[in-house]
């Protein structure tokens, strides 16, 4: 398994603004202290140079008075003349021995600078050596005190400085607080916006630039609620949607289940009840008993009219059940539909455009689209007054296509046209299949319908 990642801190806006002039701050009290630095070695430099030419010169004369002197007469004039500021004076005989050294300084005394600050400040200075009578004075420049002045001052400026960088970056720091708290309420907001509260909006923010962004999430949180709002409730009408398909779907289903039903019920209890009433009929009708008189013309009636019934239930069978689809399939049955259509309406001409046979298509398809076309063609013999229809099927893009046009009236809006459910029912027939139907002016100036299934894998 891999090592997780490790995530890298982020700092925040404000945090890193700090960082800044917290940064900002020791650079400038650095460069400070470093301009502090250079201006007292300078000045020591210049003290020492000073100091020590006026103790060379002092000292030069006082050697050349008592030149000719011993050694300890003019160790006695140094002594009277006490220490010189800035140097140390040291008085050897021939032997070199040491016969006078100047006093420590009283000057702070016993306190130095650190080594560092020392070895910075310090300038690089020569002794001075002075030849005497049986004996050499040397003149040592020693800026020990004057390097301790310069590290107290350093010490009271940095704490000055220091003092007044610390009380800006604190003002700083609260101002750039009160100026960013804006933007960390917009922060906030966008973060609650992402986890999913879409009613989070900001209250009027002080300052320009916050107060046009704080305008501009509110704007864009109402959009992105609307259209959360807008997609739930699609999601939920093509929920509603997709479930009115199934039970539209299972009510065709149903009603062709009940058809079929009604239809092998009127062709096995009412045909064979129709057989018999015939069958009494005509055997009543040719009773000895009965010739001549009144009962043979009411057998004989009796006979036509059980005739007649059982031809119509015959002829309403094949509209509740279309047997030729389990039977000859659907671009058989489209003709024999055509054809008895036809037979029974002399002046309407049927032309078909039909392929050889049709594979994939399940019952549910075919039995949609023979309704479809069944529905169609009883509309063009009832109301279009055409003279000719034409049924199209083909198969294009994985859709079973058919069109039934003619050359009738037609109508400005089918589905408006009260009473007549047969369109809607079409439509809604295609439609529980995933298919659609439009119904529009024909080619030959009536209605044309067309209607688009999709096909279906039959499985084995």
């Amino acid at each position: 398994m891999d090592k997780p990642a490790r995530r890298r801190r982020e700092f925040g806006l404000l945090l890193k603004i700090n960082l800044l002039l917290g940064a900002l701050t020791c650079a400038a009290l650095a460069v400070f202290i470093a301009q502090e630095i250079h201006t007292t070695r300078s000045s020591i430099r210049e003290e020492m140079e000073a100091s020590n030419r006026v103790a060379t010169q002092l000292l030069g004369r006082i050697t050349a008075i008592y030149v000719r002197q011993a050694p300890w007469a003019l160790a006695e004039v140094l002594r009277e003349t006490g220490r010189v500021r800035a140097n140390e004076i040291r008085l050897y005989d021939n032997e070199g021995q040491l016969v006078y050294e100047s006093p420590p300084s009283v000057y702070k005394a016993g306190r130095y600078a650190p080594d560092w600050y020392a070895a910075l400040v310090t300038p690089a200075m020569r002794a001075t050596v002075i030849r005497v009578n049986a004996g050499t004075l040397v003149v040592m420049p020693n800026p020990t005190r004057a390097v301790l002045d310069g590290w107290d001052d350093l010490m009271s400026f940095v704490a000055g400085q220091a003092g007044m960088l610390a009380l800006a970056y604190l003002l700083m720091f609260w101002m750039m607080a009160r100026w960013l708290a804006p933007f960390e309420q917009i922060r906030r907001a966008l973060l609650d916006i992402g986890s999913g509260r879409l009613d989070v909006r900001l209250p009027p923010l002080k300052g320009k630039e916050p107060g046009e962004m704080g305008v501009a999430f509110n704007r864009m949180a109402d959009a992105v609620q609307h259209d959360m709002a807008t997609r739930q409730q699609m999601a939920e009408a093509q929920a509603r949607l997709a479930a009115q398909k199934d039970f539209t779907q299972a009510l065709h289903r149903r009603i062709e289940e009940e058809r079929s039903a009604i239809a092998r019920e009127l062709h096995d209890e009412m045909g064979q009840s129709l057989t018999a009433m015939r069958s009494i009929a005509a055997a009543l009708a040719q009773s000895p008993d009965l010739k001549g008189r009144p009962g043979a013309d009411a057998a004989r009636l009796l006979f036509e009219t059980a005739g007649s019934t059982f031809d119509a239930m015959h002829r309403l069978i094949p509209r509740l059940r279309p047997v030729q689809l389990e039977e000859i399939g659907l671009v058989n049955a489209l003709r024999d539909l055509a054809a008895s259509l036809q037979q029974a309406n002399a002046g309407l001409r049927i032309e078909l455009q039909l392929p050889s046979e049709i594979d994939g298509v399940d019952s549910d398809a075919e039995t949609c689209a023979y309704r479809i076309v069944q529905e169609a063609l009883t509309n063009v013999v009832r109301h279009a007054g055409a003279s000719v229809a034409r049924i199209a099927l083909f198969v294009d893009d994985g859709m079973l296509r058919l069109t039934v046009s003619d050359d009738g009236r037609g109508a400005a809006d089918p589905f408006s046209r009260a009473g007549h459910y047969g369109v809607r029912g079409m439509r809604e027939r295609a439609e529980a299949l995933g298919g659609r139907l439009d119904i529009r002016t024909g080619p030959q100036g009536g209605l044309e319908v067309e209607a688009c299934i999709p096909l279906q894998q039959v499985t084995a």
